[in-house]
């Protein structure tokens, strides 16, 4: 009998549990909260959100739990100078305060990972490495904003399905990510295409880019983030005579493109993703864009090569995916040469 029907969680989900006990020493009701009952989970959410108004105009922790309210009073500045209480009273409401934010980070960011592994049936044998939970709690239990423990939860949940995916490198790195970074690095990561191991965006036609919101300054912004690379690189296509086609894979749309008449190696200016930059890629959503996939299939077609949009139907283990050809490329006359 599988693990889900003796204890009624699902095997990625014993699995977070597991790797939440081993990081932070216990476990608690809502950690799980958003698979256990939505509705709760949005409750709480519209109800913190609006004591969490109410804190920063009064300058109050106020908490929500199990229904009722809880608040302590933090004494006013003046009153911090004459207060007569010891030391150590006043250090222990301190870190009773601060170790209550982290509680809540940590469920918070916890609750994003349950999410993602709700509808998940398997997991990897192996669990996260011991170094990598300790360092991820760490780090998690100091992160506050919504946009971001949702980001760390699904950072979780990556690695719970895969250990290894992120490295202790990129855990550093978005510890250190602003609110204003992150919505950088999603906004330039919809646009990554991915060949034989690179990650990159086609940068030599900057109209196309224009249209979509990105200019030369995002990359330097990025290169110095150590996101992108910060000079512009580039990828060398039919580069040997045998090959007959060359792949480039768009979320679930594929480029395909053949090698048709072109007689020589093609070269494709980039903005290349590091190493951080393609391990934070699978955290962004890429959006459909079928526009963008032309506009980069005009360059093979401009050499008398002849590309394709299709539709990813499947990806097996072994690397190989099936496809579902959408159309052919026309040639567009007025394209030019956009490598």
């Amino acid at each position: 009998m599988e693990i889900k029907d003796l204890t009624g969680l699902s095997e990625p989900l014993t699995r977070l549990i597991d790797v939440i006990a081993q990081g932070i020493g216990g476990v608690f009701a809502p950690y799980l909260i958003r698979t256990k009952a939505d509705a709760k989970a949005h409750e709480i959410r519209v109800i913190s959100q609006a004591l969490g108004e109410v804190a920063a105009k009064h300058n109050l922790p106020v908490i929500y739990k199990d229904g009722e309210l809880e608040l302590w009073q933090k004494p006013e500045d003046k009153t911090l100078i004459l207060d007569t209480t010891a030391i150590e009273n006043r250090s222990n409401h301190r870190l009773e305060y601060q170790e209550r934010r982290r509680q809540a980070n940590i469920e918070n960011i916890t609750s994003v990972a349950a999410a993602e592994l709700a509808e998940d049936e398997e997991v990897a044998p192996e669990s996260p490495d011991e170094d990598w939970v300790a360092r991820f709690f760490s780090s998690a239990q100091d992160v506050s904003s919504d946009q971001m423990q949702d980001l760390w939860g699904r950072i979780l949940a990556g690695e719970i399905r895969h250990p290894g995916t992120y490295s202790l490198r990129t855990l550093d790195f978005i510890r250190n990510l602003t609110k204003d970074e992150a919505e950088l690095v999603a906004h330039v990561a919809k646009l990554a295409l991915f060949w034989k191991g690179n990650s990159f965006i086609p940068s030599a036609d900057k109209d196309v880019l224009g249209k979509r919101g990105l200019v030369d300054g995002h990359h330097f912004s990025l290169g110095e983030l150590d996101v992108l690379y910060p000079s512009d690189l580039r990828l060398k296509t039919f580069r040997d005579e045998s090959v007959e086609e060359e792949a480039f894979i768009f979320g679930e749309r594929l480029l395909l493109i053949k090698r048709g008449e072109i007689a020589s190696e093609i070269p494709v200016t980039i903005w290349k993703f590091t190493n951080i930059g393609r391990e934070l890629l699978p955290l962004v959503p890429t959006q459909i864009d079928d526009d963008y996939l032309e506009q980069f299939g005009q360059t093979f077609v401009a050499r008398k090569g002849k590309a394709y949009i299709a539709e990813i139907t499947d990806r097996l283990p072994n690397g190989q995916i099936g496809y579902s050809t959408i159309r052919e490329i026309v040639a567009n006359t007025d394209a030019g040469n956009a490598t």
